[in-house]
């Protein structure tokens, strides 16, 4: 395909990712799940991958620091929060570079997880990203409840993140989305997206990247944050996705605001 193609190509998936998302803003989503803190299972997939001229985070003291070593300090404090909340909880990790690598199984213990995510080193850049491979790890390690049946309640429920870092690269699901169908229209598998940037700039793909990203929510069931180099807004964004999928609204509907002193 020639660099013409491709673009084309990038520019038609956009537009169709701009209608679905541009129609599930416009829907009420009915809730037919039930509403009720159930385990979950959640698989973190943390891209690791390495863009040349990645600018830093720069924090309130003027230290800096790189994409990856922020992700790991808030994904840290998300899972201290979320065993808290609920010890039945367990995690999984997925380091994401040119292939998907599933480097621990699920555990409630977080600690094994943050010790193995200490471990993850940045990858050199790569110029593409198959979501296909990604989506087909995880169907491969998990056995979603055979029913179809939202209103059925299952022991546990799972819920992957999707943290993706690249500003340059555009997700594509080179090899089909036939393995991604298949877990997302269950009703007892979620996905999220926090996509961590460089600041959109005609140099960059990043509008392109997260529409793409706000694309993979076909339900409107899933939470799609976006975060350029802001630490506190990294930091809350880890605590929105602390809440349970089976409890909070739709990301549509969510309106945060202090309440005036009685």
């Amino acid at each position: 395909m020639s660099g013409e193609e491709e673009e084309h190509a990038e520019d038609t998936s956009c537009e169709a990712v701009k209608d679905v998302v541009k129609k599930i803003s416009s829907t009420t989503v009915e809730c037919l799940r039930p509403k009720i803190n159930i385990p979950e299972h959640i698989i973190l997939v943390v891209d690791v991958s390495h863009e040349e001229g990645n600018t830093p985070f720069r924090l309130a003291d003027g230290s800096k620091y790189c994409a990856l070593y922020m992700v790991k300090r808030a994904l840290t404090l998300f899972l201290q929060n979320k065993h808290t909340i609920d010890q039945r909880h367990k995690f999984a990790l997925v380091a994401m570079h040119d292939i998907p690598v599933w480097i621990h199984d699920f555990t409630n213990d977080p600690q094994q997880i943050i010790s193995d995510l200490e471990m993850v080193d940045e990858g050199p850049p790569i110029s593409h990203c198959d979501l296909s491979l990604m989506f087909e790890l995880i169907a491969h390690q998990i056995s979603l409840p055979k029913s179809s049946n939202p209103a059925i309640i299952p022991p546990y429920i799972y819920r992957t993140i999707l943290i993706y870092g690249r500003s340059h690269c555009l997700p594509q699901f080179l090899q089909g989305k036939e393995l991604f169908s298949h877990l997302t229209q269950s009703p007892h598998f979620v996905l999220d997206v926090l996509y961590t940037h460089e600041q959109p700039s005609d140099d960059n793909k990043c509008e392109g990247i997260f529409d793409l990203l706000c694309g993979l929510d076909e339900s409107g069931w899933s939470y799609v944050l976006e975060v350029s180099r802001n630490a506190t807004k990294l930091h809350n964004y880890f605590g929105t996705l602390l809440a349970h999928p089976f409890q909070r609204p739709i990301q549509k509907d969510v309106h945060y605001a202090l309440l005036p002193k009685q």
